[in-house]
C-alpha cells in the first residue's frame, strides 16, 4: 500500500503543459540544427558554380560541419556540469546563429568552410544538452511522452530541409539556407533565456588538457574513417556488379 505524504495531499499531476514553453526553445534549437545539416546537400552544385571550385572542395561544407559536430559531443557532459546547462546550450545557440549569418557572407569556398566547421561546433552541443534536459525537466514516468515531442524535430527536419533547400536556391539564393536561422536562432535564445530552468552546476574533475584535446580530434577522425571507409567501398560495388553483367 502507498504511504500517504506529509502534508496529507497527494502530489500534483504532471501536465506537459507546464514545461511546453522551456520544450519550445529546445525544439527550436534542435529543428535550427538539424534542418541546416540536411539542407546544405542541395545548393552543392550551385556552390560549386558560384565559387568557381570543384566539387570535392565545396564537399567539405558538409564533411567539415559533420567532423566538428561530433568532435564536441564528448565534452557537452563536462562543460554542463561545469558551466550549466543553460549555460552550454545558450552559448551554443548563439555560436550557431553568428555561424549562419557568417555562412552567408564567404566570397570563397575556403572561408565557407571554415564558417560551416564554427557552426558544426555550436550545432554540436544542442543536441546531448537538449536530451540531458528533457530528463531534468520531465518526471522518470514521463520521458516517454516528452521524448516523443522532442523527437518530432528529429524526424521532420531532415524531410523539410532538402525541400526547403531546393526551393530557396533554385529561385532565391544559396544564402538564404544560412539566413533563415537567423530568426530561429533568436527565438530559441530568448525563449530559452526566460523560461529554461538552471541547472545547479556539479562537481567535476580537473580540466584535463591532454584528454580535451585529443578526445574531439579522436572522435571526430573515426567519424570521417567511417565516412571515407563508405565512400571507398561504392567503386567495388560497382566493379562487381559490372563484371557481372559482363559474364551475363
Amino acid at each position: 500500500m502507498s504511504q500517504p505524504t506529509t502534508s496529507g495531499q497527494a502530489e500534483p499531476e504532471f501536465k506537459i503543459t507546464s514545461i511546453l514553453v522551456p520544450l519550445i526553445a529546445i525544439i527550436s534549437g534542435i529543428f535550427m540544427v538539424i534542418l541546416d545539416t540536411t539542407a546544405m546537400n542541395v545548393a552543392l552544385s550551385k556552390l560549386v558554380v558560384d565559387f568557381k571550385t570543384d566539387l570535392p572542395t565545396i564537399q567539405w561544407t558538409v564533411t567539415g560541419y559533420m567532423l566538428a559536430t561530433a568532435a564536441v559531443i564528448p565534452l557537452a557532459g563536462w562543460l554542463s556540469d561545469r558551466f550549466g546547462a543553460k549555460n552550454v546550450f545558450l552559448t551554443s545557440v548563439v555560436l550557431f546563429t553568428i555561424a549562419s549569418v557568417l555562412c552567408a557572407t564567404p566570397n570563397s569556398a575556403e572561408w565557407l568552410i571554415v564558417f560551416r566547421i564554427l557552426q558544426g561546433l555550436g550545432g554540436g552541443f544542442v543536441m546531448p544538452v537538449a536530451m540531458a534536459y528533457v530528463f531534468r525537466l520531465s518526471p522518470p514516468n514521463k520521458i516517454g511522452q516528452v521524448m516523443g515531442m522532442l523527437g518530432v524535430p528529429i524526424l521532420l527536419a531532415p524531410a523539410i530541409g532538402p525541400i526547403l533547400s531546393g526551393w530557396l536556391v533554385e529561385y532565391h539564393s544559396w544564402h538564404w539556407i544560412f539566413l533563415i536561422n537567423l530568426p530561429v536562432g533568436i527565438f530559441s535564445f530568448i525563449f530559452g533565456l526566460w523560461k529554461l530552468p538552471a541547472v545547479a552546476r556539479k562537481k567535476v574533475a580537473g580540466f584535463d588538457l591532454p584528454g580535451m584535446i585529443l578526445g574531439p580530434i579522436a572522435f571526430a577522425s573515426l567519424s570521417y574513417g567511417i565516412t571515407q571507409g563508405a565512400e571507398a567501398g561504392l567503386p567495388v560495388k560497382r566493379c562487381g556488379a559490372s563484371s557481372l553483367e559482363l559474364s551475363l
